[in-house]
């Protein structure tokens, strides 16, 4: 298309109308009279300015599509409304209390772009579940679209409360894998709740060492810890941000604090919200409901065994953790037993799994997180070679 002067050396085009849902992208090109070239904006053929053409009312998924890279909302700097469900409130995510602060989530349906930070005093009282509309400014902060600005908070109106969270949309490790800012599919699934199934603690602390590392410049603790699941890909879990019991030791104020994140330690399903801080896209997991399954598999440097034997948890009663430990001696003629430890209910129903793995003589502990199970009589059966033992144990909160 070609631009016309109008008046003042403004200059102006007309879109065509389009169909509902159609996708527009556009981007201005100048050249002056040396055949200099000049594009708005810069990189406009990569990464244009767009809009939807829609004949219905504006979703979060509208606001957040983002199909360049460029991870801008085709809607920045536009007043919006939309409707969802909270899906983290201040409570869920109380910041760091340095360089990130609390924040809330809202969210229609579930999958890519479903989810979008609001900003406001007035959204700050939210709850998780609440069902809200909510108007404001587009904006992008820190490379976070998000609704309201420190000028301009988002006005919320509440619709209901108590309401069902939308489904966990799960992903993999993969999807994240470092990922720049903007680059897809990770930016689709920027503020929206996801879950990983069974991933393994690759790195109890990804930016130095383990413990208070102090360091210098990035290579200190800042709570981040890497995982990765079947695939094998690594992604970054902010740990700081949520209010749970997990940590990576990141402050000497933690020490015998629950619960010490390690090397090798491993979880049915790992959610939270995903965000994007100081280069990396992270989860960050709200409450102690988002760690599922939880195993922690320490070979202690106690002599080897002579007998199987499975101990009494501790504690017991317990409220939500407690410690398994079990003794396996030289088994097999490998040296090496297949060994299970499974978690049933009263009703002798198997609720969880800790451990399902081949192991080598020596003294273990495992650690069993039941924050998603309900108070009661529950027992822990270990199974190595043709060696059960049975405990029964309590679960009171």
């Amino acid at each position: 298309m070609t631009l016309t002067d109008s008046v003042n050396m403004i200059w102006s085009a007309s879109i065509p109308g389009q169909g509902d849902s159609t996708l527009i992208s556009y981007f201005v090109e100048a050249v002056d009279e040396d055949s200099a070239v000049s594009t708005n904006p810069t990189n406009g053929k990569s990464s244009p300015y767009f809009y939807m053409t829609l004949n219905r009312p504006l979703t979060i998924q509208d606001v957040r599509y983002s199909p360049f890279g460029s991870g801008f909302s085709g809607y920045n700097g536009f007043e919006v409304t939309v409707s969802g469900i909270v899906t983290a409130d201040t409570s869920d995510i109380e910041g760091d209390g340095n360089l990130t602060g609390a924040r809330v989530y809202l969210q229609n349906g579930s999958g890519p772009w479903s989810g979008i930070q609001i900003f406001g005093t007035e959204t700050d009282g939210l709850k998780r579940g609440d069902e809200v509309t909510v108007t404001g400014i587009v904006n992008e902060n820190f490379g976070v679209a998000r609704i309201g600005n420190l000028s301009n908070g988002a006005a919320k109106t509440v619709i209901s409360s108590g309401n069902n969270l939308p489904p966990i949309t799960e992903i993999s490790t993969a999807d994240i894998d470092g990922a720049n800012n903007g680059e897809l599919p990770a930016e689709s699934y920027s503020s929206v709740l996801v879950g990983f199934k069974n991933v393994v603690v690759t790195d109890e602390n990804a930016n130095g060492n383990p413990g208070p590392d102090e360091g210098t410049g990035g290579n200190r603790n800042f709570g981040e810890m890497l995982v990765a699941d079947s695939s094998g890909v690594n992604m970054r879990v902010e740990l700081q941000d949520g209010t749970h019991d997990y940590n990576n030791f990141w402050d000497t104020s933690l020490e015998g604090k629950p619960i010490r994140i390690r090397d090798g330690n491993s979880f049915t399903e790992l959610d939270g919200i995903m965000f994007y801080s100081f280069g990396n896209y992270k989860l960050v997991p709200r409450k102690n409901d988002d760690f599922k399954g939880f195993v922690t598999d320490v070979k202690s440097e106690k002599p080897l065994p002579l007998k199987f034997e499975l101990s009494q948890n501790y504690p017991n009663p317990f409220n939500p953790s407690t410690t398994i430990k079990y003794e396996i001696p030289n088994v097999t003629t490998q040296n090496l037993a297949s060994v299970q430890l499974k978690v049933y209910d009263i009703l002798g129903r198997e609720v969880a799994t800790l451990v399902n793995k081949n192991q080598s003589p020596g003294n273990y502990e495992v650690v069993w997180d039941a924050s998603n199970f309900t108070s009661g009589i529950y027992f822990y059966r270990l199974t190595a070679g043709n060696k059960i033992s049975v405990k029964k144990m309590m679960l009171l909160k």
